[in-house]
């Protein structure tokens, strides 16, 4: 007996000399948070502060990002080089990241500007489900094997499948986009006899990732997602298959070290490094690059845009007076319009009453949305309000705000311009080119004669603000 443990003892040590060490770093859903938050947790130079301490640790690394680098301070609208959102392609090259994939905020701009972020990264964009009309990756490649020690590593990219209803459709009209178990079908045989494990680095959400897992036969070790914005701070196991995530805006650094025998994963640790501040004395060229740029911007939109009468609360799924506010300013722009429709979700930030800046402004519309003029039927109106009425209850998607007397509210009847809505006439409104292409959404009814101006929803509102400092 005490022969037979001791050769036991003896193989599980050869074993565990025999295997590798590999330590993987992951970010997702960034959305150019460049700099820390009130707590003074997070910023692109606490990343790489954080990045360097962890690699000094270990000789085999990989870095790998989920995806929605763009999108969510005015860092991601500074143009660089020529592209709008470039400067954090430098940041993340300045990084050593080693690949990313697609989120759906890299598809806010068009789909040209999506093509220049993947043909101006500096680093491999993996997109398996993403296919251009020639039937190629959207990105780089579907896949990239690496190779740390005498572990290859393979990472396969997949990105949301219900893209359209992410972003304006037209953004991402030229592409085919396969479901996950398609794409899987496709490329996963090849990768899986390149590599020793694979991970998939995907932009699904935890639900989609978590129900991927289920459906894999087998072939993937591990799915490192993004776009719920989930932090999972310890290993979880789905059938067989590890999902990490590191939650959102650069709070955290996610690291998992593992031990890898015979293409196995032997033993998985994961943990969330909290992005605390780099000392006073931390130098780097990151750091340089950061101050040139960001001093520039920084001057320029701290400048006071205007004052604000109260706080404006960001809030999906209810009417305040920020959304209320912002609907009305659109139609003071814009006063051929009889009334004004915007979805809550695209303003972004909380905002104090008093005075405010042009940053806080981008920063509270960080999306690229255009005014467009359309007519709507009375009718539509009234049953675009039964349809917002369900969106509360279901919540699939966040609401639309009208700056008319009476809108959702319960046992008010819907006016404009002091009379009650009449079905059969016609009604001018202002809204913006996302409301336009999501009207299935929050309308219910396709609007008609329309007209787009091609100015900046944003401009709009800066202008309305501005006039509270005349």
């Amino acid at each position: 007996m005490k022969a037979r443990l001791f050769f036991i003892t003896l193989i599980s040590i050869f074993l565990f000399a025999c295997s590798q060490n590999l330590r993987i770093l992951h970010t997702n859903d960034s959305h150019a948070a460049y700099e820390p938050h009130y707590d003074g947790i997070g910023g692109y130079l606490a990343l790489e502060y954080h990045l360097d301490q962890e690699r000094s640790r270990t000789d085999k690394h990989l870095y790998l990002d989920a995806g929605d680098m763009q999108t969510g301070s005015i860092f991601s609208s500074l143009e660089y080089q020529g592209l709008r959102g470039g400067a954090i392609l430098e940041v993340f090259d300045r990084l050593d990241l080693d690949a990313s994939t697609l989120g759906n905020h890299e598809f806010d701009i068009s789909y040209e500007h999506a093509e220049a972020l993947v043909q101006d990264s500096a680093f491999p964009v993996l997109s398996a489900n993403l296919l251009t009309e020639e039937g190629e990756s959207f990105g780089t490649e579907a896949y990239k094997v690496f190779k740390r020690g005498k572990t290859k590593i393979g990472v396969l990219g997949l990105t949301v499948d219900n893209l359209p209803l992410r972003v304006k459709p037209e953004n991402v009209e030229p592409l085919t986009i396969l479901p996950y178990l398609e794409a899987l079908e496709r490329f996963l045989p090849k990768l899986r006899a390149e590599s020793d494990i694979v991970v998939l680095l995907t932009h699904n959400g935890w639900k989609a990732d978590s129900l991927l897992a289920t459906q894999i036969p087998e072939g993937v070790d591990m799915i490192i997602g993004g776009h719920s914005h989930t932090a999972i701070d310890s290993p979880v196991n789905i059938n067989n298959i590890y999902i990490a995530s590191a939650g959102s805006h650069l709070r955290y650094l996610g690291e998992i070290d593992l031990k890898i025998k015979r293409g196995k994963i032997v033993k998985y640790e994961s943990r969330l490094i909290p992005l605390t501040q780099a000392p006073e004395d931390y130098e780097s060229e990151l750091k340089d690059f950061l101050h040139q740029v960001i001093g520039e911007m920084e001057r320029e939109m701290s400048k006071p845009a205007g004052i604000l009468p109260f706080d404006f609360e960001v809030n999906k799924f209810a009417l305040t007076k920020g959304t209320s506010w912002i609907a009305n300013a659109i139609n003071e722009e814009y006063p051929s319009a009889q009334l004004a429709m915007i979805n809550n979700g695209g303003l972004r930030k909380n905002l104090l009453a008093g005075e405010i800046s042009l940053r806080e402004l981008h920063e509270y519309i960080p999306f690229g949305n255009t005014v467009v003029c359309f007519n709507l039927y009375g009718r539509d109106i009234t049953d675009a309000e039964e349809l917002n009425r369900q969106l509360l209850i279901d919540k699939p998607h966040d609401i639309m705000t009208l700056n008319i007397p009476g809108w959702l509210v319960p046992g008010e009847i819907l006016t404009i311009a002091g009379k009650e809505i009449v079905p059969e006439q016609v009604y001018r409104v202002v809204s913006h080119d996302y409301i336009l292409s999501q009207w299935d959404k929050y309308i219910g009814s396709k609007p008609f004669d329309i007209e787009e101006t091609g100015n900046l929803f944003l401009d709009g509102i800066i202008n309305q603000v501005g006039k509270t400092l005349k």
